[in-house]
């Protein structure tokens, strides 16, 4: 009899309390309607209140990194070293991110110098003594063409300058000077990156390939902070918060040798043996650039004996 009883009361409890919800419900839209708000306008001043996102959360983490200083190497600590010169091909496939269509490589450099954020060096020399102002920069990347247009009023043509951008596509190479060293404080083979020159294809009159122009020089050290906020793309994660400073220190791009210092300051393609086109020569600096690579990996197992 009492459990009836008790089941009657809470049945009772139950729906007092829906009651009085709907009637708060209630209560709230007939006050807002009667101070002259549209349920619909206020589901719509809600929405319109919340800025797009391109994700799922705004993505800050990348404007706040903060670039990882090398650690301090004194010059007695260092017993050997060797300048490395190289070639990251963006056509290969595993340097795909230097040519991803919305940021590429390329366009990070110009904004960076254009802002400032990065000091750009003559392309000429790797020393980086010879700096460049933006507009010297602006002068090597913009080309102006003089064209012949029809006047619409008089009917005469008449020359105009217009300015053609370079294009990013045509950026294909970039030449990359390193220096090995060996830390005998931490009994470790070290690599450090110097700089960054990217370089441009010229074609001749005929429209065929000529020569190789190097645009400018940067001083990698010096453009890490910069580097260190600007996302790398990498193919099948887009979440993966990933810098160019963090790609290009864990070294995830391959490159092949064009020179290691020497006494004559030779590349490989000065070498008689390996100098000209032809696909025997263009072998023996393939073959020798690897020949290289092996050299320095072996240098560091070389010291130690078991």
């Amino acid at each position: 009899m009492h459990t009836i009883k008790r089941l009657y009361f809470v049945l009772f409890l139950s729906l007092a309390a829906y009651g009085l919800h709907a009637q708060i419900a209630e209560e709230i839209i007939t006050e807002s309607t009667i101070d002259g708000g549209d349920p619909n306008q206020i589901i719509q001043q809600q929405a319109s209140s919340i800025e797009p996102v391109n994700g799922v959360t705004p993505q800050n983490l990348m404007k706040d990194r903060m670039v990882l200083e090398y650690p301090h190497i004194r010059e007695a600590d260092v017993f050997w070293s060797k300048y490395i010169w190289g070639v990251i091909d963006v056509r290969e496939k595993i340097n795909q991110p230097f040519m991803y269509p919305s940021a590429p490589f390329f366009q990070l450099l110009i904004d960076g110098i254009q802002s400032g954020a990065i000091q750009p060096y003559m392309g000429d020399s790797d020393d980086f003594k010879n700096e460049m102002d933006v507009q010297a920069v602006n002068d090597i990347l913009f080309d102006q063409d003089t064209v012949f247009v029809t006047n619409p009023e008089t009917f005469e043509r008449e020359p105009q300058i217009v300015r053609n951008d370079i294009d990013y596509t045509t950026i294909q190479k970039y030449r990359l000077k390193e220096i090995w060293f060996f830390d005998k404080l931490h009994s470790r083979m070290r690599v450090r990156i110097l700089g960054i020159c990217p370089i441009q294809d010229k074609a001749g009159e005929e429209g065929s390939f000529a020569f190789e122009y190097p645009l400018f020089w940067i001083y990698w050290p010096q453009a890490r902070k910069y580097f260190a906020s600007q996302k790398v793309y990498l193919p099948g994660n887009s979440a993966t918060i990933l810098s160019w400073d963090d790609y290009m220190e864990m070294r995830y791009f391959n490159y092949y040798v064009i020179k290691e210092s020497n006494v004559r300051d030779y590349r490989l393609s000065d070498y008689p043996s390996m100098q000209g086109d032809s696909r025997e020569a263009q072998l023996k600096r393939m073959l020798e650039s690897k020949k290289i690579k092996e050299e320095i990996f072996n240098y560091e197992s070389d010291l130690w004996s078991y």
